[in-house]
């Protein structure tokens, strides 16, 4: 499984695939970034992914809401959250920061983020110790 952001997320619920991103694997989004899709669905702001969320061919936030699981997969969080705790513990980061890179570490240690400012430093510095390669596809 390929773990994406929820910026990436968007753009291939949208039916826009990101030049770079494999596609001979499942793609999979950590439940923390679904939530924050969700969040901006129900309640949109003036930020990037509400603007993102916004460009969405026919405004159509069904596929945001309830994504087919043959386009995307929401990763469930309960096994990783140990993980995720740990590394916590170890790097910093809060929640978010450490399921996906939990998931990632799960599914073949590589991570695809669509912006490069959803990669804070307790990520890097994590990534860079354990071996996860990070990919950013704007």
């Amino acid at each position: 499984m390929i773990v994406i952001d929820e910026y990436l997320a968007v753009r291939v619920l949208g039916g826009n695939w990101p030049d770079g991103l494999p596609d001979d694997e499942d793609l999979g989004l950590p439940a923390g970034c679904h939530w924050r899709l969700l969040q901006r669905v129900h309640n949109p702001g003036p930020g990037r992914l509400s603007q993102l969320l916004a460009s969405l061919p026919g405004d159509d936030l069904g596929v945001v809401r309830f994504p087919h699981p043959e386009v995307l997969a929401i990763i469930d969080p309960r096994p990783l959250l140990d993980h995720a705790a740990r590394l916590a513990a170890r790097y910093g980061g809060g929640l978010l920061t450490c399921e996906t890179l939990a998931a990632g570490i799960a599914n073949g240690r590589h991570l695809y983020f669509g912006v490069p400012t959803n990669i804070g430093r307790s990520t890097r510095h994590a990534a860079d110790e354990l071996g996860v390669t990070l990919h950013v596809l704007t």
